[in-house]
């Protein structure tokens, strides 16, 4: 075997020993990238939702899917047996799938066109943190007493999530009743304090 034949032999030897050592390496990444995504929980993987493009948890576009569906059943398949849907400016909780559904229903009677505008979230471990807007049309619900008054609103809300597991343990609504109301054309009653003037609405904008 002359020189050139060894060297050419050689220089092939290693590119076969290089290529299994790449095959062998992407075989086992891949594994180690199914295991990963096995054990991501669904809810975990960002999506990009809305015209603010933010990536958020999948279970976060379901709940706002949801509310934008005025979709009860959709609303109760995100909840555990056990799970609670708080809505803080109201003042109720409403348990479990059923009653997360039930929440759907009773708020499409009292609001038009109910709708849920995610500007972004952020999760840490089973904790998420929303940042939207809730909007809406007034149909006479509110107070029985009162005819509608036909007026729109938009008010900035944010809302804390607990999982456990894929599901929502338990899910708090935080946004202004007062300020809602007042764009409404409804008695708010808010309690301004002396010197002061209620602030103008000031929906949550996105950055994107």
């Amino acid at each position: 075997m002359n020189t050139t034949t060894r060297r050419l032999r050689t220089t092939v030897i290693a590119a076969m020993t290089a290529a299994a050592a790449v095959v062998g390496l992407t075989a086992v990444t891949g594994l180690l990238d199914t295991d990963a995504q096995a054990a991501t929980p669904s809810s975990a993987q960002p999506v990009a939702y809305g015209r603010h493009g933010a990536r958020i948890p999948r279970v976060v576009a379901a709940w706002a899917d949801a509310w934008n569906t005025a979709n009860p059943q959709k609303m109760g398949a995100l909840f555990t047996k056990d799970g609670v849907y708080q809505d803080n400016a109201f003042q109720v909780a409403m348990t479990g799938p059923e009653g997360a559904a039930t929440w759907i229903t009773i708020t499409e009677q009292s609001v038009k066109n109910a709708h849920v505008d995610v500007v972004d979230a952020f999760r840490s471990g089973d904790k998420i943190a929303v940042r939207w807007n809730f909007s809406g049309t007034d149909t006479g619900a509110f107070d029985k007493d009162v005819p509608a008054t036909g007026k729109s609103f938009t008010v900035p809300a944010t809302t804390v999530i607990d999982l456990k597991g894929d599901k929502i343990q338990h899910l708090t609504d935080y946004y202004n009743l007062a300020d809602l109301l007042r764009q409404a054309g409804l008695p708010s009653g808010p309690w301004t304090p002396p010197g002061t003037t209620p602030p103008a609405a000031s929906p949550a904008t996105g950055t994107k």
